[in-house]
């Protein structure tokens, strides 16, 4: 009787446990967006350290459901304040102060994760789909990755200097680093 008993409450404590979810936030001291931009005489490199976001995990082998982040544009520091200043201006900052990036497609394989979501910027909302490695550390979920932007995807008017315009190409790496 008491083996049954104990079976019943282990049955129920498993399946109650196996049904929750998990909510991750952004570890803001170890994660980063970071941009690389370029310009036929010079290229520069901004990074945005204050990422806002949250992921949603079943317990079921620590399958990543749902993320959403948030980053502002003023956020990005290219160690020059007169281009981060006009960058802000180019990138009409005031409008359009948010850059969003939300999935519930999230495929992870090993230690490859494929986020399939749509990304906002500048009013301008795309589906993206993108690779990035996945790492499982203790109470710690990493995202790590690169991705290609152009900005005229988003009707970004691109900026010129002595005739020229900077490149269309942007290069965007970062490493998202996910805590309960």
């Amino acid at each position: 009787m008491l083996n049954k008993k104990l079976s019943i409450i282990l049955i129920f404590a498993f399946s109650f446990s196996y049904g929750q979810k998990t909510n991750w936030k952004i570890d803001t001291k170890k994660s980063f967006i970071k941009y690389e931009g370029k310009h036929v005489l010079h290229e520069w490199t901004g990074i945005n350290r204050k990422i806002n976001g949250l992921a949603v995990s079943s317990n079921q082998f620590l399958k990543i459901d749902k993320i959403a982040l948030l980053i502002y544009v003023r956020d990005f520091d290219s160690k020059n304040s007169g281009r981060d200043s006009h960058s802000l201006e180019v990138l009409e900052a005031l409008q359009f102060p948010e850059i969003k990036f939300y999935s519930e497609s999230i495929n992870i394989k090993n230690k490859t994760a494929t986020l399939n979501g749509s990304l906002e910027f500048h009013g301008v909302k795309i589906n993206k789909i993108f690779s990035s490695s996945f790492r499982v550390n203790n109470n710690e979920i990493s995202f790590d990755g690169e991705l290609n932007l152009l900005a005229s995807d988003f009707g970004i008017e691109l900026p010129s200097f002595m005739l020229y315009k900077m490149e269309d190409l942007l290069i965007v790496s970062y490493s998202i680093v996910l805590i309960k």
